[in-house]
């Protein structure tokens, strides 16, 4: 059995904006969806169009096995973010100790500074480009986190979950800092993996440094030294002097063992410098620029399948007052009773009962509202504009067999008051069986017979 649906007001403003675009998609792609109860719940919500679009999103999706979809969804969303995050650690462990050039002990200090700052001076270039107006951030960890996503929360609207997800954050133009939030953790985590791993390793082995080169001079690897230990020296790391610069050329085999510690500090230096320290701060930019993006969530009434419900949610005809003074109510000419200006504690409806059954039953009391019967689709919408009790009793008929529209009848029954009882009339039948499992799928409770139900409900009065 489904949960209860959702209330718009309790999720995150994301949640409930996602779940609003899942269901605008999914009626533009499939047609509307039947929605007179959710319209009617809708207009309960604050009038103005945004939350009441939001609260018969909420309906329709706690109705239906699209919340289990987005649901399901963004668990894998998680998931494959934590697997992500996961293998760029290990990532980062890996080409440290790849860059310690594994059974030589010479490092060449060039090659080790390509390996663990090249590539991410080249995708933070390409993120800061992708920062610009006009051009798409998407990049290959979006992709890949969208790929493991859709792997592992299948389903049959798992599309349309993602689909609803990066057209919300488009259109509020929160894609672009989403993404760097993605990217910038994953390669936060890979240096916090890499800076350990060559603390142990440079702790524990012995390595000499050297620089290597057959175009540049001398003078172009004291003067890149130099620059690249610049900003690390703020932090306490050596830069070593020229002097040990031009030591280390070639092999490096008569370098001191201090000109050794001071190179190995120096890479450490520029891999906290140059590496994490950067995309620390792109983390910090882009969780606060997409926080500040979705503070400002908003329906856009314009939308196809939102200008639609316009009408419905925010109807144009209002109540002035009173015109005049109503006439004297004559007798009731309808077959079903009229109901009461007053809202009555408690309430009973018979639902598609035989007319051999007698209604309404022997022994109700005046302060019980009676709904009725309810046999068509009219009484139905009669019975949702007007039900208002904390207690309603349901009188079914265990003749019948219950079918589809009977059990959504009672689901939603069961989510509009907050006390339902059912009593099954009719006498033992082969059928009472197929209403005895109905009620236990849906978690109803029945009572044995209208006697019982008084006594649950207690004394009631007139509100």
């Amino acid at each position: 059995m489904r949960n209860a649906p959702p209330d718009a007001r309790s999720d995150t403003p994301l949640q409930q904006h996602w779940r609003a675009e899942a269901v605008r998609l999914r009626e533009a792609h499939w047609g509307p969806l039947e929605d007179q109860a959710a319209s009617q719940a809708a207009l309960r919500a604050p009038a103005q169009l945004g939350p009441r679009i939001l609260a018969r999103a909420a309906w329709l999706a706690g109705h239906s096995p699209l919340q289990d979809c987005l649901d399901r969804w963004r668990h894998g969303a998680r998931w494959a973010l934590l697997a992500l995050w996961l293998i760029a650690g290990l990532a980062g462990i890996g080409a440290a100790g790849a860059a310690l050039n594994p059974g030589q002990g010479s490092v060449n200090l060039a090659t080790a500074l390509l390996g663990l700052l090249g590539l991410h001076a080249l995708t933070l270039l390409i993120w800061l480009i992708g920062c610009l107006p006009g051009l798409q951030p998407a990049t290959a960890l979006s992709r890949l986190w969208l790929w493991l996503t859709r792997k592992i929360a299948r389903g049959p609207d798992a599309a349309l979950a993602a689909q609803a997800f990066l057209s919300l954050l488009t259109r509020e133009r929160a894609w672009k800092p989403a993404v760097g939030l993605l990217s910038h953790g994953a390669w936060t985590i890979a240096y916090l993996g890499a800076i350990p791993t060559l603390v142990v390793l440079l702790s524990t082995r012995s390595y000499s440094f050297h620089w290597e080169t057959t175009l540049l001079s001398p003078q172009a690897f004291v003067t890149f030294s130099q620059w690249l230990g610049s900003l690390p020296q703020w932090l306490g790391f050596p830069t070593p002097d020229p002097l040990a610069v031009a030591s280390s050329m070639g092999s490096a085999q008569g370098a001191s063992a201090a000109i050794q510690a001071d190179w190995s500090l120096w890479l450490i230096g520029c891999l906290v410098t140059w590496g994490l320290l950067p995309r620390l701060l792109a983390l910090v930019i882009c969780g606060a620029w997409l926080r500040q993006r979705l503070r400002h969530l908003s329906i856009d009434p314009d939308l196809p399948g939102w200008l639609e419900l316009r009408e419905r949610l925010l109807p144009t005809h209002q109540t002035l007052g009173i015109d005049r003074p109503a006439p004297e109510a004559g007798p009731v000419q309808s077959g079903a009773p009229a109901l009461r200006a007053a809202t009555r504690h408690a309430a009973v409806l018979a639902y598609e009962l035989g007319s051999d059954l007698i209604w309404p039953p022997d022994g109700l009391p005046d302060t019980v509202q009676d709904l009725g019967r309810c046999d068509s689709r009219e009484d139905r919408q009669r019975i949702r504009a007007q039900l208002d009790a904390a207690h309603l009793l349901l009188v079914c008929d265990a003749r019948l067999t219950p079918d589809r529209g009977t059990i959504t009848w009672l689901d939603e029954l069961n989510h509009t008051g907050p006390d339902l009882r059912i009593l099954c009339l009719g006498g033992p039948t082969e059928r009472r069986q197929a209403w005895q499992n109905a009620l236990v799928r849906q978690q109803l409770r029945q009572v044995p017979d209208l006697t019982a139900w008084l006594e649950h409900i207690g004394p009631v009065s007139h509100d």
